[in-house]
């Protein structure tokens, strides 16, 4: 036989083996399709678009924490209705090693609270966060952390991070980068050429 004899034959036997039922479902996991909506309770997960940030206004956060996981209350600092001053938020996350990262990154998804706001321009993101053994955390933001717009605001992002990390035991002092980069200032009027001491 040459090797075309061979691939047809190899494909004919290949179309008998599909259709005779190698690959049906089995009998117990089958499920009559009669509209579009039995196709969604098929689906093994729905996905969900959230805008730039990862907020979704409209679910609160870490309202589902992994099954089993231990809870732990956080405080998280947002602008408060005045627009001049931070309120406190409690939250319960899931307890994991990385703490601190969790929690800022709860803290950028904004508040639960509707009359409260999100002291963090929206789209920023963290990139990283260390904390070194002489209790200096470095927060390392996007750069759309720089679109504050007054020293009051940029006062009142630095101390809503500074004042939710300063919750930690071993958080002494904070200082920031951005986009990788050691800054003295985030967006031009808060000198941040010395770390910050959480309130």
């Amino acid at each position: 036989m040459n090797k075309k004899a061979i691939s047809i034959l190899a494909v004919i036997l290949l179309a008998i083996c599909l259709i005779s039922g190698g690959c049906s479902v089995p009998s117990d996991k089958r499920v009559d399709i009669k509209n579009w909506k039995d196709l969604l309770s098929l689906s093994p997960e729905k996905s969900q678009s959230l805008p730039l940030n990862g907020v979704d206004k409209g679910v609160k956060p870490e309202e589902n924490p992994e099954a089993g996981q231990e809870l732990i209350e956080v405080k998280l600092y947002f602008v408060g209705p005045d627009g001049k001053s931070l309120v406190m938020e409690e939250r319960s996350i899931g307890k994991t090693e990385s703490m601190a990262r969790n929690t800022v990154q709860e803290l950028i998804k904004g508040p639960a609270e509707n009359e409260n706001l999100s002291a963090i321009p929206e789209g920023t993101r963290l990139r990283d966060i260390n904390l070194k053994p002489d209790g200096l955390c470095i927060v390392d933001l996007s750069s759309q952390a720089q679109q504050v717009s007054s020293a009051k605001q940029e006062e009142l992002m630095v101390y809503a991070i500074a004042n939710t990390l300063g919750q930690f035991p071993t958080v002494k002092d904070v200082t920031f980068m951005i986009d990788g980069q050691r800054v003295d200032t985030i967006a031009g009027f808060l000198d941040l050429s010395n770390s910050i001491k959480p309130k």
